[in-house]
């Protein structure tokens, strides 16, 4: 590969490995393209070397943003040789992943962008979150409709001690009718 072609290789990269950062760190629609260039110090131009459009490049960063969460789900824990569900919880729940957005979870960090986005964008999100929950469930062990109720329970308690009070009825009417849901689904 010649100079030219593995620079513009290494460039694209740079550009698929910024962006799946910042999507993190700020949400889809939280960095232009000049902004994101300008960070890289490469001309607005110059993105279309390499993208045909901006949606190919928020395709293409989603990819890297899930690929890396998986990555690191799986050294933590999720990986089917290792299978660690303490030290996954430990990892995942800890305040530096919750804080480090750009190195944090993708599919916590986008959920709120992926509703809006192409179909294409919401199908790679739903692969990603079922594959993630795949490798989750594989190391539960299934919980009994009592162990479940009892769950659904103890976090609907929690959630309504972060409601602001007038707030509460309306979390506890969806509370009840999801929980109807859930319960008659056991």
């Amino acid at each position: 590969m010649g100079y030219s072609k593995a620079s513009k290789a290494n460039t694209h990269a740079r550009l698929v490995e910024a962006a799946a950062s910042r999507f993190k760190e700020r949400g889809v629609d939280g960095i232009s393209l000049a902004d994101l260039m300008k960070e890289l110090k490469l001309t607005h131009g110059g993105f279309y070397k390499h993208f045909g459009s901006r949606d190919e490049l928020v395709t293409e960063a989603l990819e890297l943003a899930m690929k890396q969460s998986g990555e690191a789900m799986r050294k933590h824990g999720l990986g089917p040789d290792q299978p660690d569900l303490p030290g996954f919880i430990d990892f995942y729940l800890d305040e530096n992943h919750r804080d480090g957005r750009a190195d944090g979870c993708a599919v916590a960090a986008l959920a709120g962008d992926a509703p809006r986005k192409s179909a294409a964008v919401q199908s790679q999100f739903r692969e990603h979150i079922d594959g993630n929950l795949r490798a989750l469930a594989e190391l539960l062990k299934p919980a009994s409709p009592q162990e479940s109720r009892e769950i659904l329970r103890t976090v609907r308690k929690r959630v309504l001690t972060l409601t602001p009070p007038g707030k509460r009825g309306l979390v506890r009417a969806l509370a009840r009718t999801k929980s109807k849901n859930v319960d008659t689904a056991h």
